[in-house]
């Protein structure tokens, strides 16, 4: 049996499992691999559930309209193993009617115990830029690409902030902003999936599509970041200026 064979063997097992089958008896048994390798069978049918499972997720968050739903969808979502070593699913803060969507990395320690986002110390420095430019979180939504705290801080791995990024999307598309502040470099790669830094990339706007529909984005340094490098927040001022001027 070729390999084009062995694939429609495992949709045709698929097909039969979501259909209630959940036995097959033949007279005599047949070997279906023939000489194909263990390894090609276990990546192919790994590759085979794993793609049908991300569709199922896909349709359920297509589904979602509320930000109710959309809460409840992720409070119940168990794939990304963050949820296992986190203290809580950090959703949101802000206004939900608000036009200026501002998207995090992740949660840190006091966002984790909390159960909202930015309220540590660079949530601090953040409600102090806010404030430069006559805006607060009363006046702003803020929310995370990643809603789970990855151990020790650690940035977010690929897989993870893949799994995640139709949730992030869905969330923009709910709250429809007309402007988005990116706050550091794996909000802005998770979203735009830009090849340069956030050094070079900071300050420029970007449209990208969620169903249908371009939204405005502009990313700028993370409040950790300028916590660090203070002599970067000049910039940052300029961007706060700009996504002022631009809403």
């Amino acid at each position: 049996m070729n390999n084009d064979k062995l694939r429609n063997t495992v949709k045709k097992l698929r097909h039969h499992k979501y259909s209630g089958v959940d036995e097959i008896v033949g007279i005599e048994p047949k070997n279906r691999y023939g000489k194909i390798s263990k390894k090609f069978v276990k990546e192919n049918v790994s590759l085979s559930v794993d793609t049908n499972s991300q569709k199922e997720d896909e349709e359920i968050i297509s589904s979602i309209k509320t930000l109710e739903s959309l809460h409840a969808y992720m409070s119940e979502y168990k794939k990304c193993e963050l949820h296992k070593s986190a203290n809580n699913m950090v959703f949101s803060d802000g206004n939900p009617n608000s036009k200026i969507m501002l998207i995090g990395e992740a949660p840190g320690h006091d966002e984790d115990i909390q159960g909202k986002p930015f309220v540590g110390r660079s949530g601090k420095l953040l409600d102090k830029m806010l404030n430069a430019i006559e805006l607060s979180r009363d006046k702003v939504y803020i929310a995370n690409i990643i809603p789970w705290r990855p151990p020790n801080n650690r940035r977010p791995t690929d897989n993870e902030i893949n799994m995640c990024l139709p949730m992030i999307k869905k969330h923009i598309e709910i709250i429809n902003p007309s402007a988005i502040l990116l706050l550091g470099s794996t909000a802005t790669y998770a979203l735009i999936k830009n090849s340069e830094g956030i050094t070079k990339i900071r300050g420029k706007w970007v449209d990208i599509e969620i169903n249908g529909k371009k939204y405005p984005m502009l990313p700028t340094f993370h409040p950790a970041f300028l916590l660090r490098q203070p002599a970067q927040k000049k910039f940052s001022w300029e961007d706060l200026k700009n996504l002022k001027s631009r809403v």
